[in-house]
Parts: structure tokens; C-alpha cells; sequence
């Protein structure tokens, strides 16, 4: 896979999405780290890359992704953030650290594969689980509600995008903002 992580690359790469979209300004674009490394000297720079795409105009806002709290406390040293999008769900909890640090400053926090569809092989953890069918029969709504309402329940910074592939697929994710998990749900599921 093609990194394109550098400073410049990481300019360029705005500037091809300004170009494709017919637009002059993206409002946030987010910076995803992909090996996992500390930040650094490296992580500084394309930080800089970042605030100075932000500083002529192009982009609104700079996020943050695949990140650890370190991350997100040195990137605030450097700017503001103003969202990180990680791995988060019922089956995959890495990221609580950084979901609480972004709750503690007030910073967006966007989980992506809410609803498990990253795990390609073995089944889907997230909406098989037994806590997560016995909370959706009990609750009388679905497995997907369940994941979508247990984010939603952990902190008021949690922002979601699910995906959707049909009109009745995003009525069933949207359902979610009219209910919330009781106290026994919220037991159940950890």
C-alpha cells in the first residue's frame, strides 16, 4: 500500500481533493498515521504540513486518526484538533484512552468501523455477540441499534458516521438517536 504520508504528499494529496471536489476549502481534513509509530519529529512535521495547509486557506480544521493519547496531547501542543477518528466498538476497546482524552477537552471523537464491518474473516464480534442479542430483543430493536446506541452512550463528544447501503439501512441507524441504553443494557454490555 502506497503511504503518501510525507509533508509535501500530504499538501499535494489536499490539493487533488480540492481539484476533484470543484471546491476551494475542505472543512477538516484528518491526518491518519498509519504504522503506529510515537510521535516525533516526523509526526511534528506533518503536523506542520497540516497547520500551514490550514493557515493558506485550504482545509478549516485538522483530525487526527489512528491515534494514541500521546499523540493527541503533543499534537495539541503544537495546534488545535478538531476531531480523532479511531478503531472503536463493543468488540474493540483499544481506543478508550484517547476517547476520554478528547472527552476532557472537548475534542470530536468519530469511531470508525462502529459497527464491526472492519473485521473481514470469523463473523462480526460486534453485532454477534451474546450481550448484544439479548439487549436488542429485550430493548425490542437491533444488534446494529445496540453497537450505534452503546457509542453514542460513552461520552457526548462521540460523533458517528455508520455506513449505509440502502434507504432503510440509514432509517435503522438514524432510529438510534430516539432511544438510549437503560442502566441494566449498559451493565450487560460493559
Amino acid at each position: 500500500m502506497l503511504r503518501y504520508d510525507r509533508p509535501p504528499e500530504l499538501r499535494q494529496g489536499i490539493e487533488d481533493n480540492l481539484r476533484s471536489l470543484a471546491v476551494d476549502h475542505l472543512t477538516a481534513v484528518n491526518l491518519r498515521l498509519m504504522d503506529g509509530a510515537p510521535p516525533g519529529q516526523y509526526f511534528d512535521d506533518q503536523l506542520a504540513a497540516m497547520v500551514a495547509a490550514r493557515e493558506d486557506g485550504l482545509i478549516g480544521g485538522i483530525g487526527l486518526s489512528n491515534i494514541t493519547p500521546a499523540h493527541l496531547r503533543r499534537a495539541l501542543a503544537i495546534t488545535d484538533i478538531a476531531c480523532v477518528q479511531n478503531l472503536l466498538n463493543l468488540a474493540d476497546r483499544r481506543s478508550m484512552p484517547v476517547l476520554e482524552e478528547c472527552h476532557a477537552r472537548g475534542i470530536a471523537f468519530v469511531p470508525f468501523f462502529p459497527l464491526g464491518s472492519g473485521f473481514a474473516r470469523g463473523g462480526n464480534p460486534v453485532q454477534a455477540g451474546p450481550a448484544v442479542a439479548a439487549t436488542a430483543a429485550r430493548l425490542g430493536c437491533t444488534p446494529a441499534q445496540v453497537a450505534l446506541a452503546w457509542l453514542l452512550d460513552l461520552r457526548p463528544e462521540v460523533l458517528l458516521i455508520p455506513g449505509t447501503s440502502s434507504i432503510s439501512h440509514l432509517e435503522e441507524n438514524m432510529a438510534v438517536a430516539n432511544f438510549g441504553l437503560d442502566s441494566e443494557a449498559r451493565d450487560l454490555l460493559g
